[in-house]
């Protein structure tokens, strides 16, 4: 993750200044009533806010953030679906053994670090939101099938399968392809639903 926003720090600057201009030509008549100096202020405000600096360092920190929240419920709706199937459990042991199942996502931050280096842009429709993207960028943002399908790669699977293995070793007297599921569709609902609310409050939807 660290690699993937160092090297990806100034492409993903100039996307945010891309998206910043383009948000600012649809409120232009809004900011035709700014006296000069207050749009001196915000030009320097949004510099600031678009630096590779400040856009790899916010980026690094939040994911960082929710990497380890995502360990944690991930690892509980394993722990207490694994419980519910009489399987006598740690969560410890749950915990130890789930972050490992983070591997493909760390293996995708590798692999989107070497495509920002090859081609000097980052990806902007991850996943199968390329088949419902649209070339613009804040429509898109505004989009829940876009949102929804931008979690859903290769890499996802590949965790999913681990996931999979990891109940089936855990020996669960319960269904190991139905708690894969419901696990699944947890997963995905809980990154959803925060992207979904946060396009709401940014883009009015």
């Amino acid at each position: 993750m660290a690699v993937f926003f160092a090297l990806s720090a100034n492409a993903m600057s100039l996307e945010a200044q891309r998206q910043q201009a383009s948000a600012l030509q649809q409120v232009e008549g809004q900011l035709a009533n700014l006296t000069e100096a207050q749009r001196e202020q915000m030009r320097q405000q949004i510099e600031m806010f678009t630096s590779p600096l400040v856009v790899a360092g916010i980026g690094f920190a939040t994911r960082a953030i929710g990497l380890f929240i995502g360990w944690a419920i991930g690892a509980a709706i394993l722990y207490f679906g694994l419980v519910i199937a009489s399987q006598e459990i740690k969560f410890s042991q749950v915990f130890a053994a789930f972050r490992w199942k983070w591997l493909p996502f760390a293996v995708r931050d590798l692999v989107d670090a070497g495509i920002v280096v090859m081609s000097g842009t980052v990806m902007l429709n991850p996943g199968l939101s390329y088949f419902v993207a649209t070339g613009d960028q804040l429509a898109d943002a505004r989009n829940p099938l876009w949102l929804l399908t931008s979690l859903i790669d290769l890499f996802f699977l590949w965790h999913i399968v681990l996931v999979y293995a990891l109940i089936r070793a855990a020996k669960s007297r319960g269904s190991a392809v139905g708690l894969t599921v419901v696990y699944a569709l947890l997963y995905l609902a809980l990154r959803f639903l925060p992207s979904l609310l946060a396009a709401r409050l940014s883009f009015g939807l």
